[in-house]
């Protein structure tokens, strides 16, 4: 699992030329360098409305980082790299930002009552100092640190927290050996742990800190957090622990493509080609499994290999019964997103594939529908029979036809 600390988000050289710290020592016009962060933050809350004016400040900064994509592209390159790389779960974390929710598609604890979210198949972020999110939550004093090392001793948050330290593979990434955060981290360690506090990694620039550090039990690897699990995930597609790290922007180029064309078929006359039906909720499936994909491709879910597999598995079962029972419009729904699983689990090795992909269907037809001209003419073709298809689909528009009628299946 990772600790990560501010150095992976806003405060990253990357973002801004100047840190949070900074902007608020130049404010009190301090000059010593050698002020904690606690203190600093204490003495600016110490002022009338102080506590009031720091919350906005943040507030101000992640907005600020918000408003240009580009700052929010810097300050979120890490979330991104990690949202594909699904085996890690769990996140701890110092930031205060809303990024691994974001981007992730991690659920935040950040109060003893988040834990009613708490299980074993969803991504989480362990929020030890609070979030923008949670204003009451914020760490930044002296005052606050204190608390905060109080509630982590004997709270759930920090049993949690021990049990994860006492069991796991730690990676911290994004302090560094000044940072007022990490030392308090380490010496919890310490103290909590005892003799057989665990052996950590720590990912930094900094190439001087495992001389500095005095933790015996670590191991130090310098590079940026991005480039570290940019190429852990690589490694991880090598050994094929994960798969569809990369086809995002091809599904959401075939679903632009379906929704054109569904669109084009959402235009048929009917009550005269009442087959159009099954096409629309053929293709509603695909559209549902193209966009639940994109939706929740942050989670790291479709990047588990034979996930798809089983998802389909389950739907195939579903187009049987469907069929057997006659209601050949959801058929097609399940159709849909089968072949849109099919898609997306096939696409990675062969990008070729989506030129293959049918995007078109009738129950019932007699050749391949691979151009829009060939569906009209076998709609056409069985729109003159009196068939159990033709029949189902009759029914349905007879039951239901009236101006501005719209042929809709739902996600379901």
């Amino acid at each position: 699992m990772l600790f990560c600390g501010a150095g992976i988000s806003t405060e990253g050289k990357t973002v801004l030329p100047y840190s949070f710290y900074e902007s608020i020592k130049n404010e009190l016009e301090i000059v010593d360098d050698t002020i904690s962060f606690s203190c600093l933050m204490q003495q600016y809350c110490d002022r009338p409305n102080g506590r009031k004016k720091l919350l906005r400040k943040i507030r101000d900064r992640f907005q600020y980082i918000h408003s240009f994509p580009e700052l929010e592209r810097q300050a979120t390159a890490f979330h991104r790299e990690l949202a594909a790389i699904y085996p890690i779960r769990t996140v701890i974390t110092t930031n205060w930002d809303t990024y691994f929710e974001e981007y992730c598609g991690a659920i935040p604890i950040t109060i003893p009552e988040d834990f009613a979210f708490w299980d074993e198949n969803s991504r989480y972020v362990l929020k030890i100092h609070g979030s923008i999110q949670n204003l009451s939550s914020i760490v930044a004093t002296v005052k606050d640190y204190n608390k905060c090392l109080k509630e982590l001793q004997s709270g759930i948050i920090g049993a949690t927290l021990k049990m994860i330290l006492a069991t796991k593979t730690v990676v911290f990434i994004g302090y560094s050996f000044g940072d007022e955060d990490f030392v308090q981290i380490i010496n919890y360690l310490r103290n909590e742990m005892g003799g057989i506090y665990p052996h950590i990694y720590i990912v930094t620039l900094d190439g001087t800190l495992k001389e500095r550090l005095n933790y015996e039990n670590s191991t130090s690897i310098v590079t940026s957090g991005t480039f570290f699990l940019h190429q852990l995930k690589l490694a991880l597609i090598d050994k094929k622990i994960i798969k569809n790290s990369d086809i995002y922007w091809l599904i959401d180029t075939a679903l632009g493509e379906i929704e054109k064309l569904h669109e084009k078929v959402s235009d048929i006359d009917l009550t005269k080609y009442p087959g159009a039906i099954y096409t629309l909720s053929y293709q509603d499936g695909i559209i549902h499994s193209f966009e639940r994909f994109l939706q929740n491709y942050k989670t790291g879910e479709y990047n588990q290999p034979g996930r798809m597999g089983k998802i389909a598995g389950k739907y195939e079962e579903w187009i049987e019964k469907a069929h057997r029972e006659g209601d050949f419009w959801d058929e097609a729904y399940y159709e849909g997103y089968v072949n849109g699983l099919v898609l997306i689990e096939a696409i990675e090795d062969d990008n070729n594939i989506i030129n293959e992909f049918p995007y078109l269907y009738l129950p019932n037809t007699k050749v391949a529908l691979t151009t829009y001209s060939v569906f009209m003419d076998e709609l056409i073709r069985v729109s003159k029979k009196n068939d159990k298809f033709f029949k189902h689909a009759k029914k349905i528009i007879d039951k239901n036809i009236g101006e501005g009628m719209v042929v809709h299946h739902p996600p379901y």
